[in-house]
């Protein structure tokens, strides 16, 4: 089996031969910290020797923090767990459940290096247009690890979805003694006797537990296996239930696996920006140290430009400046030209704030807006290839860990879904948002002729609806049943109260009739009887 493992490793390196050139190149310009593809630095060299503009640079963590920051952000709540029964999302007791054990996985991902990882994968991800982040269980909860694109070599199932990864990294023989013990093979127990720092290759294979024909047959749905390549034996074997590797891809053409990214586009535009500032820092110092000319036998001996020098001459004019004729404001022009088109490649033009006052909240919701347009086929595929299954993964350790109450009696065997609350993920939905606004700002104006056309709208459901779409708390909204009630408590009190004051003004009545009562007498009576007689008659001849 470790041949087999050994030999397809062989196929998907010899399969990313082609990309790594790209990404070498790539990582020169756009982030040159990690620009370890094809070429191998000693640790601490310097590496922006090729780089005289850092445009790319910027635009590329500038894409990546605010990626960051408007859907995964480490301060503002970006997922919402729901389930897809309406009536069951209306219950006080699912509801309450549910945010509890978002707010459970928001602690743990705060506690965890989650953010300091993740930067790093929206990083790759924005350059070389691939990125992968390794989720593993942790005495504390969750332990994250971005992969570096040289480390790991996948391969896609039929449905184009990552479901193999290989990855081929170095431990010490004292690392992987701490590591796997006595698994590791003779070669580097003896290195851990006589040489514990030195470096071992290790390969790590994660496959669907079907397509493994070892000796141990794993019930999870994916295989893990450890292999010491120097020993060529297995020093782990277990598996998941999970696919532990997360890789997304921020575009990707058909037939191929790997990802490409705006850096791609950008590409010409960085390297003729780069030679462009190139050859104006050389102009630059021509024009501040020009050349000289010289006259034949015009100077006696050499010509001493350092301060204080003297250099003797025949006549006055026998040293001259060579004016070379650099049109700086020309290169300026391009230049610009070109840090603008980058910018545009990026998103930068659209991401960075305009200098001048303060944004409005309407300003800020349409560069959302904005936003959202233009990276909605890049953010649907983040959400089918890392915010899904990063989710469900820590969910479902969590889970097994019984780090979350217990579930209501209702959800047993319902699935659970992901609703997304970033600022980016709320802007697809503030239309909806926007309509009910305006449709209260219409009902409001006609109400004034017409009080009744407020009977067509469901307050409660405009308010919930609002409120959802806004992110609010659960906790902030009561429900519908409690407030149901809550009316229906009003109503009898009102009632009851209505009641008592008819009977208060009974009481007072019938007080006032007691002495009207006393003032009447017999000659009243029949005074009376005669009037009632006479108006009855005078109805009937008329």
């Amino acid at each position: 089996m470790v041949e087999q493992i050994l030999k397809r490793l062989a196929s998907l390196e010899s399969g990313k031969q082609t990309w790594e050139v790209h990404w070498q190149e790539i990582l020169d310009y756009v982030m040159p910290r990690k620009a370890e593809v094809t070429v191998q630095y000693a640790k601490g060299a310097k590496r922006t020797e090729k780089l005289y503009d850092s445009s790319a640079i910027h635009a590329n963590t500038l894409l990546a923090a605010s990626l960051q920051g408007t859907l995964t952000s480490a301060s503002l709540p970006w997922f919402h767990l729901r389930v897809r029964d309406e009536s069951l999302n209306e219950s006080r007791e699912v509801q309450v459940w549910l945010e509890d054990c978002r707010n459970r996985m928001y602690k743990a991902f705060n506690s965890s290096n989650f953010n300091t990882e993740v930067h790093e994968f929206y990083l790759d991800i924005c350059s070389i247009g691939t990125a992968c982040i390794e989720t593993e269980e942790d005495e504390n909860g969750f332990n994250f690890r971005t992969l570096h694109i040289s480390e790991y070599f996948i391969s896609e199932n039929h449905k184009g979805q990552i479901d193999t990864l290989y990855r081929k990294f170095q431990y010490s023989a004292r690392q992987a003694k701490q590591k796997w013990g006595d698994a590791v093979g003779p070669k580097i127990q003896e290195a851990f006797e006589n040489n514990p720092d030195k470096k071992f290759t290790f390969i790590h294979c994660v496959m669907p537990a079907e397509e493994y024909h070892g000796n141990k047959q794993s019930k999870l749905p994916y295989i893990s296996i450890h292999i010491s390549k120097e020993d060529k034996n297995i020093v782990q074997e277990g598996g998941y239930n999970e696919m532990p590797y997360l890789v997304t891809r921020w575009s990707k053409a058909s037939g191929e696996e790997y990802g490409r990214s705006p850096a791609y586009n950008a590409l010409p535009d960085i390297k003729t920006l780069n030679k462009a500032v190139e050859l104006g820092l050389k102009a630059w110092a021509k024009a501040i140290d020009p050349p000289l000319l010289v006259e034949d036998d015009g100077v006696i001996g050499r010509v001493k430009t350092n301060p204080s020098g003297i250099t003797v001459v025949r006549r006055g004019d026998a040293i001259k400046p060579l004016n070379t004729g650099a049109r700086f404001d020309v290169s300026d022009m391009k230049e610009s030209e070109l840090r603008g088109s980058i910018k545009q490649a990026f998103f930068s033009d659209q991401l960075e704030l305009q200098q001048g006052p303060q944004m409005t909240a309407t300003e800020v919701q349409v560069r959302y807006e904005l936003m959202q347009r233009l990276l909605g086929p890049t953010l649907g595929r983040f959400q089918t290839e890392f915010l899904n299954p990063l989710i469900e993964r820590c969910f479902a350790i969590m889970q097994r860990n019984e780090m979350f109450a217990p579930a209501p009696g209702a959800l047993d065997g319902v699935a659970i879904d992901i609703e997304y609350v970033g600022p980016l993920a709320r802007s697809q939905r503030m239309e909806e948002a926007t309509a009910v606004e305006r449709l209260y700002e219409m009902a409001a104006n006609l109400a004034q002729i017409a009080p009744e056309v407020m009977d067509n709208i469901d307050h409660d459901a405009a308010i919930r609806s609002r409120a959802e779409l806004l992110g609010v708390p659960k906790n902030i909204m009561r429900d519908p049943q409690e407030i149901q009630e809550q009316r229906q408590a009003q109503q009898e009190q009102q009632q009851e109260q209505m009641a008592m004051q008819q009977a208060q003004q009974g009481a007072d009545l019938a007080a006032t009739a007691v002495p009207t009562a006393q003032q009447i007498t017999p000659e009243n009576v029949e005074q009376t009887q005669a009037g009632m007689e006479a108006m009855m008659g005078a109805v009937e001849n008329a």
